[in-house]
């Protein structure tokens, strides 16, 4: 074999694209409710959309589903403008959760199954598995008895009926108490990991969000502000750790002398208790606090706490924002 032979090394590929809107726009009388919003999903994504009340996220998503026509703009679906119809039917989405109010969650789930042609031992099988994956086995009480929390476990069930490929989802863990919402959480990570379901989830609770979502878009007053990966995400946030010392001079001196960089360093001082409580910051070492705790102590300063802390979700989002 001569020995020039250039061997081509796999290229890495990105993900198909399960969702593009293109500078999509709604417009109600003079309100605009989506400004421009082009959003890229890909096969595979959690993609948690973050914005408050009033921010588009549900007009974009009944946009996505075509139950509001858009203003202007395209819609793309596995790729493509057109077969918009087919693809949507091969979707399950949850918006404002809308059942039968006298059936129950057996009956309800088994209508939608005759809707979407599941039927037989099949249709059976597929909702007692729905119904135990949500925690509803067993409800026998019409949908109209239901608390706000059960009924968007059922939506979230009718939205999973038949394994589609992309699921929406529009505030799904709102009225759910701590349990309900680490469960929910669960079901899809689950799903999206057995199933490789792509999800587009909306969220007021950005903590749990930023537990489950690979990618975030950031919308407020109709338009996308930023769409950012997790890893991406949580590059950008401000990660320090934090000692509370009473002498913060000296401690400083001692941290430098252990290979601490001054200019990574400084101190803030908070007197909302009536005297003077030195906090010294740090932008490097968060991984060396024991060390620093027995350096300080060892050398007779008294550390109250010390502790990592990083920009959570809802600070980014709020810096984002300009708020």
């Amino acid at each position: 074999m001569p020995s020039n032979t250039v061997f081509a090394l796999p290229q890495k590929t990105s993900a198909p694209t399960a969702l593009q809107t293109v500078n999509l726009t709604k417009n109600y009388g003079n309100f605009v409710a989506l400004d421009n919003v082009s959003i890229n999903v890909s096969q595979g994504d959690i993609y948690g959309l973050v914005g408050r009340n009033g921010a588009g996220k549900t007009t974009l998503f009944k946009c996505v589903m075509g139950l509001t026509n858009p203003s202007s703009g395209q819609v793309l679906l596995g790729g493509e403008a057109r077969h918009l119809d087919a693809h949507r039917r091969e979707m399950g989405f949850m918006i404002s959760p809308s059942f039968f109010p006298y059936l129950n969650p057996m009956e309800n789930l088994q209508y939608l199954c005759r809707v979407k042609g599941i039927n037989g031992a099949a249709r059976n099988r597929e909702v007692n598995r729905l119904l135990d994956l949500v925690g509803l086995a067993g409800v026998d009480k019409p949908f109209k008895a239901f608390s706000l929390g059960m009924k968007q476990r059922l939506g979230i069930a009718g939205a999973l009926l038949g394994s589609p490929q992309m699921v929406i989802l529009d505030e799904p863990i709102n009225g759910l108490d701590p349990q309900g919402i680490i469960d929910i959480r669960k079901i899809i990570s689950e799903v999206h990991a057995t199933q490789g379901t792509t999800f587009i989830v909306s969220s007021h609770i950005l903590a749990e969000l930023d537990l489950v979502a690979t990618k975030f878009g950031f919308i407020d007053h109709g338009k996308l502000l930023q769409e950012v990966s997790h890893s991406e995400l949580h590059q950008q946030t401000q990660r320090t750790l934090e000692i509370v010392s009473d002498d913060p001079a000296r401690a400083a001196q001692l941290l430098q002398a252990a290979g601490v960089a001054p200019e990574t360093m400084e101190v803030h001082v908070d007197e909302s208790a009536g005297y003077p409580e030195y906090t010294l910051v740090l932008n490097e070492g968060m991984s060396r606090s024991a060390e620093f705790t027995n350096l300080l102590v060892t050398n007779g300063i008294s550390v109250s706490d010390i502790h990592r802390k990083e920009t959570t979700l809802e600070d980014y989002f709020m810096n984002l924002v300009g708020e």
